[in-house]
């Protein structure tokens, strides 16, 4: 897998590649052709980032984020247009407060997207997302879905806010949003296996976070060690 690493540019084209990406710019915009796989995994203290990604007709992406954030400002705008396919999967650990703007905008026919974003709140965490669906008239054969969880594991308050704009009746939307605790029933079951409810709500925390993304083995690993797995 190839790495890039964006410290000046702020305009991108990635070509049927699969890519290892680190930003280091607050302005971003990623033009995908092809078959493209992006894999965005790190630690980011104070991010604040406007992306932009522009998914040529008759491509696909699987977009893969993971982040443990101090706090976030973050806008990330996803464009399609005619016979595209999109996988965007954002898994987050939120520290201090983090806001996400997620829009999603479709102006063109026969597109697939799939937007999924869980999040943890820690320590003084929050987290307040906003996720756009943003359909324009007289499109057909368009087939969109937004999932938001987040996993509160302090008292802090999160909010999680899906949006439907739809305007066009030949297409299908789906959203579903979600903000809540650990199951007590999954911590009584781990505490019967013989795990302390801190390893428990460890093991619980990290295959949550996982699960959410389509990745390999290595990099399974790197964000586990990322956020002390066991």
């Amino acid at each position: 897998m190839n790495r890039i690493i964006v410290d000046k540019e702020n305009n991108i084209e990635i070509k049927n590649n699969a890519v290892s990406l680190v930003i280091e710019v607050n302005e971003l915009v990623i033009n995908v052709k092809g078959k493209v796989l992006i894999n965005e995994i790190g630690v980011k203290d104070n991010e604040e980032l406007k992306l932009t990604i522009n998914v040529e007709p008759d491509s696909s992406l699987i977009y893969n984020r993971f982040m443990l954030h101090n706090s976030t400002n973050n806008l990330i705008t996803l464009n399609q247009n005619n016979n595209s396919k999109v996988v965007f999967n954002y898994s987050m650990i939120a520290n201090e407060k983090c806001n996400l703007v997620m829009d999603s905008k479709l102006e063109g026919n026969d597109n697939e997207t799939e937007i999924k974003i869980k999040a943890v709140t820690e320590n003084n965490g929050s987290c307040n997302i906003t996720s756009t669906a943003d359909t324009m008239p007289k499109i057909e054969n368009n087939n969109l879905i937004e999932s938001i969880k987040i996993l509160v594991l302090n008292n802090e308050e999160s909010v999680c806010i899906p949006n439907l704009l739809v305007a066009s009746n030949e297409i299908e939307v789906n959203h579903a949003c979600t903000i809540s605790s650990v199951d007590p029933n999954y911590l009584f079951y781990l505490n019967s296996k013989g795990l302390s409810n801190d390893s428990a709500i460890k093991l619980i925390k990290n295959g949550y976070l996982l699960g959410n993304l389509d990745i390999n083995k290595e990099i399974k690993e790197q964000i586990e060690t990322i956020i002390g797995g066991e």
